[in-house]
């Protein structure tokens, strides 16, 4: 049997080199050179943390109203590149701006409600994934049977960073029932990676990693099943983070969770440029009657008295090997921590990895022998899709749903027998890593195999590669991922610190030590 699927993944490298050539080929001939088409920033506003504009604008040094209105202007600015966002507020997110610097310009003293503890990001845009409810926006998550869907409430999360004084300016597009990593869907079309518009943004929450990298608003808000919020992050070279079980509220999102998946694989959680912004935003996210789960939250991490692990690559059926740029960018991190601290980071070889997807798989069914539920939500939970009709449709340009979203269709319809005992051995693996990592354990990990690839490319060879981050999902582990540069082709690299469960202040920690040793994020766009 090994034999047999080691044939098969040679096999298909073989056909993934071969193609390579001609679909990057294909792709330099319609778009041409397109990685340095963004307009230039020319606003030293849109090019602080999000922490220090809310301190300017308390300090006065700059109003709510300018801060909103330069990032408003960015976003129209970029938007026909991109094509990021979905629904816009920005005259009523003005009109809030302007009610902010009324409220701290009128010489009282600032009601409780206001002060910089209750409202720590006053004044400060930002945005979230369409997939997430927001009172009058679109709910759709890119499913066709939802495109007249409009929301009516506001999901827990959104509505805390609202009451920390944020002001919303947008929703962003997602992939097709957030289930792929590329943001592409019938409703809403494709979101372009701001690094080269030729290459994908990652998914589910793509448009959140896009507008964030090309400095559309300082932050915005993802969730991550399965990588929805790491694989944006690193595409678009930003922080992202993934956070323990039940921390974040994940209620008001399409689809909607099963109990397990917030006992495990579902988080809802910050992307920002800058790791500075990280544990503030974590914080509103949660609300005061979650944060407190992490009870070392604001505890301060001595980097120094950390034991480090790291693995290079998964070993794993039918999953890409981590090319070498992005090695020698882990190596470089790892020597860092060596040399700085004077420790030794362990390398780990886990031989359980080898069946991540699989681990992850049974994970999202729970142990059960096959599932219907993404079939169902793609009908907007009236009805089933039939897989194997709507791929018949597909090849006829008849077909509304992606061919991603017909392919997870089929496959979680297959009855496999094999889901229960990967289910125990997903328990029992993450029993052994949190021994390993205890209260004061940090893993490096590689986020993603290579850097973003062109449009399509994943449907045909990355299929599984998502398993990077979906492995992380399985064992319900908290993780950071960290932009390490850019590569040769000017496009971002990256790295996820993982921690035992509930001891996320590890992760972000270490994050903010990376960010200072390789630099962080690294403008898509010149700089005026």
């Amino acid at each position: 049997m090994d034999k047999t699927l080691k044939f098969i993944t040679f096999l298909l490298w073989l056909i993934r080199s071969f193609l390579s050539i001609w679909i990057h080929l294909g792709f330099r001939l319609i778009y041409g050179n397109q990685k340095f088409k963004l307009p230039s920033i020319k606003n030293q506003i849109l090019l602080q943390p999000a922490t220090v504009v809310a301190k300017r604008i308390r300090q006065r040094q700059v109003t709510a109203y300018e801060v909103v209105f330069a990032y408003i202007d960015r976003i129209k600015s970029i938007q026909p590149f991109l094509n990021v966002y979905v629904d816009e507020r920005f005259e009523q997110a003005l009109n809030e701006a302007r009610e902010v610097d009324e409220i701290l310009d009128n010489g009282e003293p600032l009601p409780a409600r206001w002060n910089e503890e209750n409202s720590p990001f006053l004044g400060i845009p930002f945005a979230i994934k369409e997939s997430m409810q927001y009172r009058g926006f679109h709910n759709s998550t890119g499913i066709a049977a939802r495109k007249d869907f409009i929301s009516t409430e506001t999901a827990t999360s959104v509505e805390n960073m609202l009451k920390s004084g944020a002001i919303l300016l947008c929703n962003t597009n997602v992939s097709e029932g957030c289930m792929w990593f590329e943001s592409r869907n019938s409703l809403y079309g494709t979101t372009n990676n701001p690094y080269d518009l030729t290459r994908i943004v990652g998914g589910s929450s793509g448009g959140a990693g896009c507008i964030v990298s090309a400095a559309g608003v300082p932050f915005a808000v993802g969730a991550d099943i399965g990588g929805s919020i790491r694989l944006p992050s690193f595409m678009n070279g930003i922080f992202g983070h993934k956070t323990s079980p039940d921390i974040v509220p994940n209620d008001g999102q399409y689809p909607p969770h099963k109990d397990h998946h917030q006992k495990y694989l579902l988080a809802t959680g910050p992307m920002c440029r800058y790791a500075c912004d990280l544990q503030p935003m974590l914080k509103v996210l949660a609300g005061p009657e979650n944060i407190d789960r992490l009870l070392d939250i604001d505890t301060p991490v001595n980097l120094g008295k950390l034991r480090y692990f790291y693995i290079d690559e998964i070993d794993a059926y039918f999953v890409n090997k981590v090319d070498r740029e992005q090695k020698l960018a882990h190596r470089q991190v790892v020597e860092h921590l060596e040399n700085k601290y004077k420790i030794h980071v362990i390398r780990l070889r886990l031989n359980r990895l080898r069946y991540a997807v699989s681990l992850w798989s049974a994970m999202m069914v729970d142990g059960q022998l096959s599932s219907r539920d993404f079939s169902l939500s793609l009908c907007n939970n009236t009805s089933y899709v039939n897989g194997y009709h709507e791929l018949l449709k597909k090849f006829l340009f008849r077909s509304t749903h992606t061919l991603p979203s017909i392919g997870l269709v089929i496959l979680e319809a297959l009855p496999n027998k094999y889901n229960r005992r990967f289910h125990r051995v997903a328990h029992k693996f993450f029993d052994e890593i949190q021994v390993l990592l205890g209260d004061d354990g940090v893993l490096l990990f590689p986020t993603f195999p290579q850097s973003a690839p062109v449009h399509v490319w994943p449907l045909l060879m990355n299929t599984f590669d998502y398993i990077y981050c979906g492995i992380i999902n399985a064992l319900g582990l908290p993780s950071t991922q960290c932009p390490l540069g850019l590569d040769s082709k000017q496009l971002p690299l990256g790295i996820q610190c993982i921690a035992g469960r509930g001891h996320d202040q590890l992760t972000l920690a270490v994050a903010q030590e990376i960010e200072q040793a390789m630099g962080g994020w690294v403008s898509p766009s010149r700089i005026n």
